[in-house]
């Protein structure tokens, strides 16, 4: 009896909030509806009343983050053929940063904006010398896209500086190369540019590619997510899985429970050889390639090292509307890592932070040497050569060239090799 009366009080509590919000609606429903009137009846002109529709809807929707967004028109037409991983651009990854600025959340590897030297973190403030706070955020996207060959000025602000930068760039066609990878003496080296729809096949091919190099069997993995701004969410997955023999790997809640999940790891998967695994990530790094690390930090199975990723770990839903001609792109969730932990705006931090430094090594060149008189005549004089001179020239030369020219990699493989030395992999 207790129970059907608790039941029933819970129909008339839910009842009433569904009659209150109903009631606020209307209101405001009331409020718009008067607004559109009156400016229907009193504005100087005859307003385009399609286009103020549109317009109200647009702000309305941005006004929720920085990712939900209404399209239509040659929008929606840029949406979907940037869904389909091909157009013509400079090559970036970008979120709405208020209404003055673009930032761009990761350059694209080997495009022009990554050519140029833009960098995860920057804010474009205008395109073609017009301010953004001036044509607006769709039409500035739509400037930096168009033909492959083509030029378009990019004026940019980097934190931290007062100075603008600017910088002429040639659109490319933007087809993603997703996957890179080497074998560096028996350390895997995996780069992950994205998260596109054949990362999982690749990234088998370029393991299978790396272990059947040569007889011995390598002893360490690193996973390259630097700026690598993340895609399509079932990859993460499957990437996290391919490390993980069970346990959560992500959790997407929302506010209506249609929205939640929990994606676990199967054990009846194809695993990675059970060798320690670090995981480079920087500010660049966000959605699924937060996903991946977030996972297989909170398993203890990798550490991440680099400095914090950038925190965007929400989950957008396509949402075409009546005729087809305009759609809404709608946040309806938030990733959390296996442990809890809220990833959107937040980030992951490294378990070794290590910052990106320039690497200087002693000149192995002899045509160079041959040409510099200065040099060539200090090294005649061998009571100046020092044994520790020989020994860096010769670690030098020992050394990938990766390893020379990337300290965040360096550190990576350094940390690969002393836990493989250590024999710690069945802990990792």
């Amino acid at each position: 009896m207790r129970k059907v009366f608790f039941v029933f009080l819970f129909s008339i509590l839910s009842a009433n909030a569904a009659l209150a919000d109903n009631a606020e609606n209307k209101a405001l429903y009331k409020k718009f509806h008067s607004i559109f009137e009156k400016t229907q009846k009193n504005y100087v002109e005859v307003p385009d009343k399609d286009k103020m529709v549109d317009e109200a809807i647009a702000g309305m929707v941005s006004s929720l983050d920085s990712y939900s967004t209404y399209m239509k028109g040659d929008e929606l037409d840029s949406f979907v053929e940037w869904s389909k991983g091909e157009f013509g651009g400079i090559g970036v990854e970008i979120v709405y940063e208020g209404a003055y600025a673009i930032k761009i959340i990761a350059p694209i590897d080997d495009l022009a904006a990554d050519k140029a030297g833009i960098e995860a973190g920057d804010h474009i403030i205008a395109v073609d010398g017009k301010a953004i706070a001036d044509i607006g955020h769709y039409k500035a996207i739509k400037t930096l896209r168009g033909e492959p060959g083509t030029k378009v000025n990019v004026t940019i602000v980097r934190d931290g500086e007062t100075k603008v930068r600017e910088f002429e760039l040639v659109r490319e066609l933007v087809k993603l190369k997703a996957v890179k990878y080497k074998r560096d003496k028996d350390i895997a080296y995996i780069r992950i540019a994205t998260f596109n729809d054949t990362i999982m096949s690749e990234f088998k091919k370029a393991m299978k590619s790396i272990i059947n190099e040569s007889k011995t069997p390598i002893k360490g993995i690193i996973l390259d997510l630097r700026n690598n701004p993340g895609g399509i969410l079932d990859q993460g997955i499957g990437i996290s899985e391919y490390f993980l023999d069970s346990g959560e790997i992500v959790s997407i809640k929302g506010r209506i429970p249609e929205s939640n999940n929990v994606f676990s790891a199967s054990k009846f998967v194809a695993k990675a050889p059970r060798v320690p695994v670090a995981v480079l990530i920087n500010g660049g790094s966000a959605s699924a390639s937060e996903i991946v690390a977030g996972a297989l930090q909170d398993h203890g199975r990798a550490v991440i090292m680099g400095t914090k990723s950038f925190g965007k770990a929400s989950v957008q839903q396509f949402m075409p509307l009546a005729g087809g001609k305009s759609a809404l792109y709608l946040t309806i969730g938030k990733y959390y890592t296996p442990k809890g932990r809220e990833i959107n705006g937040k980030g992951i931090e490294p378990d070794i932070i290590v910052d990106q430094l320039k690497m200087n090594y002693p000149e192995d060149n002899a045509d160079q040497t041959k040409k510099n008189k200065v040099i060539n005549s200090y090294l005649k004089d061998s009571s100046k050569k020092t044994k520790s001179d020989k020994k860096d020239k010769k670690k030098a030369k020992q050394m990938s060239d990766m390893y020379r020219k990337d300290y965040q990699y360096s550190r990576a493989f350094d940390l690969i090799s002393g836990l493989s030395l250590l024999g710690n992999s069945k802990d990792m």
